[in-house]
């Protein structure tokens, strides 16, 4: 909060010394009229760091803080003093400093230490018909990303220097998965937030505009904007997700192996029903192959069973006992989702026509088209999957929700006022959290189901992040989505959704008629897949099933497979990272580089957590990667690379390079075909050597939210590079099930080298250190 005592002279002093900007204050924010009185800026501080402005025009009144909920809370405190020159206001805390042009309410943004703004405004913002502006000094030298991604998550690049972004929603009848975060980060160390769901326009010093609008199209908006001073990447994306809500941990079974029944003929004599299901998975299992989870798609459904003919309710001739089914599902370590297709809204229990939207010729399903923002059809929305299914008290399946099709109605008139009273032209870009709120907040968390949840829709909107994630839609199985798939993923975790999912392999080309070849499975659905925050190979045509394909994808699939759950620690400590501080777990080049020209360009690999290096190959044989100052190992054969510059990888094994840096500490547990069945009692430990390292490693009991409540046990992991000694601190915390030692073994992996150290039992409650090799360091 500002502090009163210094402020309250400092309005009397102004009032008496100038005539240029009335400046004046309450309880939560600083307020300044133009010298005409035609505009007031509102300045209000989020803590130390982020400081938001609105602008209100002729005396509007300002819209209550929660008019959106994009931000999760508007209860900051801050410690701020005033200075006041003869043509600036001054407002400081003790990381960031902002001055007010008096004249033209213009806000200029000083990290603390600098001499000059990162970022200036060029004369405050305006209001140009229903377009409210504000319009900044571009630098040439500055470069840009964020603003989550387009349509079918189609992103040519990271970068968004020199382009004009509109990240809306609704132009057309169906535009699959967009994901609406109106934020970026500038590489000179601060973000940008558009706290707006109207139509958004970003010129990122394109042709030298550098500027950010929204169009009201007649109706009550406002400029309304967060500024979030770094200096580093990593911190403006931390506090973002301060701001706008952590995204929510799913379960460790969602980062296993997904599995759908979509490839298979639903018109064939072996229906996908239970029986099918469980031979299939038997199938899979013999192969050698691991799996989480069960993704139901369609078949579960009564009536009919299909995309459009069926209800919310579980077929009693597919599933004749639902609660056996899921004993047996558990019993086998497995989880499954229970997915719904807008289409069916009318067909299940409790519909009712005055959900929908008014009538609109393009509509797709005009009779299964509901105003999101009816409180009533949200609440039933809620109550159906709930009675159906997710009611404890029915012991039945359901550990997630597929949520499909709400992102056909784009088409509706942006003049269309809503259930809420508030326009089309408004409330499109919060459709997607609407949803999310209902199911998660609204929902889930006060049913007193005793699990995390893990909702996917097809798009997604800022602050969402805190209920639900999203899918990046029916993809194409081809080169160049793939490539797509692997930059909007980085821009997903940018965005504070670093959860996000796709369909490995591409879903399927209606132009071919065909889903992925043998090459793009491998790489792709197989490879790529296993390395991306969730693995879900999902399309239709060819079995995704790794059983069903080729001798060699089958091999690849294994290797794989044994990969993703012998990293399991790795990964789970991970997406813990990523829930307590919005740290991505595919974190781009830029991220930690954001000075090299190099990051930007080589945005097609990407930091699996903190120390290994992706390079999908996401063009037939194309794995170029830059490699960044220090040592690099592969960790397929522990081949060593020098950093500091760009290598052809193409003869690294196994279809795609990963490779540790110097210094990487991998936890990692025994194999397994269910992240239900790995052996916590068991930690093997890689170390790559050439550099000191850290790890943090975080375990829970895997499902419930108690980790919220304190009960994890983190152990934090050290490697001094020229002691040859490894760190085992003792563990903080525990869970229920935590186990009261480790058996742990040590592979240490050095240029032409490596050695093992055999194994040993450490009480968790001791600190033991580990010499773990002979001989110098790597030079």
């Amino acid at each position: 909060m500002p502090r009163l005592l210094l402020l309250i002279p400092l309005v009397i002093w102004i009032a008496a010394s100038c005539d240029r900007a009335a400046f004046r204050m309450d309880d939560r924010a600083y307020y300044i009229d133009s010298p005409d009185s035609s505009r007031t800026l509102r300045i209000a501080w989020y803590g130390d760091t982020m400081v938001r402005l609105q602008t209100a025009h002729d005396g509007e009144p300002w819209l209550p803080d929660d008019h959106y909920e994009m931000v999760q809370t508007h209860d900051w405190a801050s410690d701020t003093d005033v200075e006041v020159t003869g043509t600036h206001v001054v407002i400081s805390s003790s990381q960031l400093d902002v001055a007010i042009d008096r004249k033209t309410l213009a806000a200029d943004f000083y990290l603390r230490g600098n001499e000059l703004p990162v970022l200036s405004e060029r004369a405050g913002a305006r209001r140009e018909g229903n377009v409210r502006v504000v319009r900044f000094a571009p630098n040439d030298a500055e470069r840009f990303t964020g603003l989550g991604h387009g349509y079918f998550a189609r992103a040519a690049s990271l970068e968004l220097t020199g382009n004009v972004i509109e990240r809306n929603y609704g132009s057309k009848p169906i535009e699959q998965a967009p994901l609406i975060v109106p934020f970026y980060l500038s590489s000179r160390g601060y973000g940008v937030f558009l706290n707006s769901t109207f139509p958004n326009r970003f010129a990122m010093n394109a042709g030298g505009d550098y500027s950010m609008a929204i169009d009201t199209h007649g109706f009550d908006g406002r400029m309304d904007y967060f500024f979030v001073g770094g200096p580093q990447l990593v911190d403006v994306l931390d506090r973002y997700t301060q701001l706008t809500g952590r995204p929510r941990l799913p379960m460790k079974a969602m980062f296993g192996l997904q599995l759908t029944d979509k490839g298979h003929d639903h018109n064939s004599a072996t229906p996908s029903d239970e029986l099918w299901w469980k031979n299939k998975i038997t199938e899979h299992r013999n192969a050698g192959l691991p799996l989480d989870h069960v993704v139901n798609d369609n078949r579960w459904r009564a009536a009919g069973g299909k995309r459009c003919e069926s209800k919310i309710d579980w077929d009693d001739e597919r599933y004749p006992d639902p609660a056996a089914w899921k004993r047996w599902l558990d019993s086998q370590g497995l989880v499954s989702t229970l997915d719904f297709n807008r289409c069916i809204a009318r067909f299940s229990d409790g519909w009712d026509p005055a959900f929908n939207l008014p009538p609109i010729d393009n509509i797709e399903f005009a009779d299964s088209a509901p105003d999101l923002t009816n409180a009533d059809f949200r609440d039933w929305f809620w109550r159906i999957f709930y009675e159906k299914s997710l009611d404890p008290a029915l012991a039945y399946p359901g550990d997630a929700l597929w949520i499909d099709e709400f992102d056909e109605q784009g088409a509706a008139p942006k003049d269309l006022v809503l259930a809420n009273g508030r326009s089309s032209a408004e409330m499109r870009n919060y459709w997607f959290f609407l949803i999310a709120k209902a199911l998660v907040a609204d929902g889930w968390d006060k049913s007193g189901i005793n699990q995390r949840p893990f909702v996917w829709v097809r798009g997604m909107t800022a602050g969402a992040q805190r209920y639900a994630t999203l899918w990046s839609g029916d993809i194409k199985p081809n080169d160049a989505d793939m490539a797509a798939q692997v930059r909007a993923m980085q821009l997903a975790g940018l965005a504070g959704f670093p959860f996000w999912g796709h369909d490995a392999g591409g879903f399927y080309d209606w132009d071919e008629q065909a889903g992925p070849d043998e090459s793009l499975y491998r790489r792709w659905a197989m490879a790529f897949g296993s390395f991306a925050p969730i693995w879900k190979p999902h399309g239709m045509g060819e079995s995704r099933w790794p059983a069903d394909r080729s001798d060699v994808s089958l091999v690849t699939a294994q290797a794989f497979s044994r990969l993703r759950y012998q990293f399991m620690p790795y990964l789970y400590s991970a997406a813990h990272e990523a829930a307590e501080k919005g740290l991505p777990i595919a974190r781009p080049m830029l991220l930690e580089y954001p000075e090299s020209d190099e990051a930007w360009q080589h945005d097609l690999q990407y930091f699996y957590g903190p120390d290994l290096l992706v390079v999908p190959p996401a063009h037939d044989a194309d794995t170029r990667a830059w490699l960044p100052a220090g040592h690099w190992y592969s960790i397929w054969d522990g081949r060593h690379y020098h950093g500091d510059q760009v290598l052809d990888l193409r003869n690294d094994y196994h279809v795609m390079p990963i490779l540790a840096r110097g210094g990487a500490i991998i936890p990692k547990r025994e194999y397994a075909q269910s992240t239900a069945f790995i052996d916590k009692t068991k930690l093997i430990i890689d170390i790559y050597t050439g550099a000191d390292g850290e790890f943090r490693l975080v375990e829970d009991d895997d499902r419930t939210e108690a980790y919220r409540h304190g009960e994890r046990r983190i152990t934090l992991l050290r490697y001094d590079d020229a002691r040859q000694e490894l760190t085992i601190e003792a563990a903080d915390g525990s869970y229920t099930g935590a186990p009261d030692y480790r058996d742990v073994s040590v592979n240490v992996i050095m240029p032409g080298n490596s050695r093992s150290i055999p194994t040993r039992r450490i009480p968790v409650n001791r600190t033991e250190r580990i010499r773990v090799g002979e001989g110098p360091a790597p030079e």
